[in-house]
């Protein structure tokens, strides 16, 4: 047991040396496009994205990305998501709003001097859902959403342009005996370095 413990002591001390002149913290922003199977809603419907990156370096080419992120889905149905699930007489559009704290943990690797790709998992806590913008939604949606990030970055020095392709790996509606719902989203976004230590 001590061996291992040596062994992770090492490897943390080692990962921490290389990354001390090679970690970064930043912000970003950007505009979602989500689309979800298996349900009547507009596909790729523009919602938005904000939040805090860092980066931690491991090697000249490799870093690991952690990020918070504050995240809107949104699902615009017609007929409605009632409608949907067998009230004919409810037939309005509606809107909905998830809006989610999203923690992806991705791996930065360097392609180019200024082009790198990432690829990592999320995880995704709803915080809260509206219908319509205004009022609580009626829809049953699950507390959280596990995903997988994949994409590309631009540096062009203190700033960066990325887009990413995020795939839902589980179903975000609670309803056990109806289709699951799983999202896909394309994120395009401009970010911004604030410290390089």
């Amino acid at each position: 047991m001590k061996k291992y413990i040596l062994i992770g002591a090492v490897i943390l001390t080692t990962i921490s040396v290389n990354a001390q002149d090679k970690f970064s913290i930043g912000i970003k922003v950007g505009q979602n496009f989500t689309s979800v199977d298996n349900v009547a809603v507009d596909h790729n419907s523009a919602s938005f994205h904000a939040g805090v990156t860092t980066h931690f370096g491991l090697t000249e080419k490799l870093c690991i990305s952690p990020e918070i992120i504050l995240s809107q889905t949104k699902l615009e149905t017609s007929p409605s998501v009632i409608g949907l699930l067998g009230s004919s007489s409810l037939t309005q559009p509606e809107t909905y709003h998830l809006n989610y704290l999203a923690i992806p943990i991705l791996i930065d690797a360097k392609l180019m001097q200024k082009l790198s790709i990432q690829a990592g998992p999320q995880y995704s806590i709803l915080l809260d859902q509206k219908k319509d913008g205004v009022g609580n939604a009626t829809m049953a949606f699950n507390n959280g959403e596990f995903a997988f990030v994949g994409g590309a970055k631009l540096d062009l020095g203190g700033f960066s342009l990325y887009g990413r392709y995020v795939v839902g790996l589980q179903a975000i509606n609670e309803l056990q005996d109806q289709t699951k719902w799983k999202t896909t989203q394309w994120q395009l976004g401009i970010g911004m370095s604030l410290f390089n230590f």
